[in-house]
């Protein structure tokens, strides 16, 4: 989904999805330099997840406001709701493979589906005011 435009030039959320993923690209970018700003290098692991987890819900957040920019439809809806489901589990796996030692996944978990249950109420309101 980050690597390319799932809709066909010509079609209604092509362009949509084009404006959505520069958006969300350059909230990356200032999401990066703030954390350059502002992250500690540390042992302390109550830090260090701190910091890996507030990435994870920015990362995520960014991401999924995308996919919200292109709820028209109740089938687009459904599939949203889909795609966060897996979203989260990729999130979870990745962070359980990449940082093996940190603790408290379920804690992520939690913190990524209450992120995912809003954006499909989000979702289902904007789809709701579509014509």
């Amino acid at each position: 989904m980050e690597g390319h435009n799932p809709f066909p030039p010509g079609a209604p959320g092509h362009a949509i999805w084009t404006t959505a993923t520069d958006a969300a690209r350059d909230r990356l970018r200032a999401m990066d330099a703030a954390m350059i700003a502002s992250a500690q290098v540390t042992l302390d692991r109550v830090v260090y997840r701190a910091q890996l987890f507030d990435l994870a819900a920015g990362r995520f957040t960014i991401w999924t406001d995308r996919g919200l920019a292109v709820i028209l439809t109740e089938d687009a809806c459904r599939d949203y709701k889909r795609w966060l489901d897996r979203y989260v589990e990729n999130w979870i796996q990745y962070v359980a493979e990449t940082c093996p030692g940190v603790e408290g996944l379920a804690e992520l978990e939690q913190r990524l589906r209450e992120l995912a249950r809003a954006r499909v109420r989000q979702a289902r309101r904007t789809q709701a005011s579509n014509p």
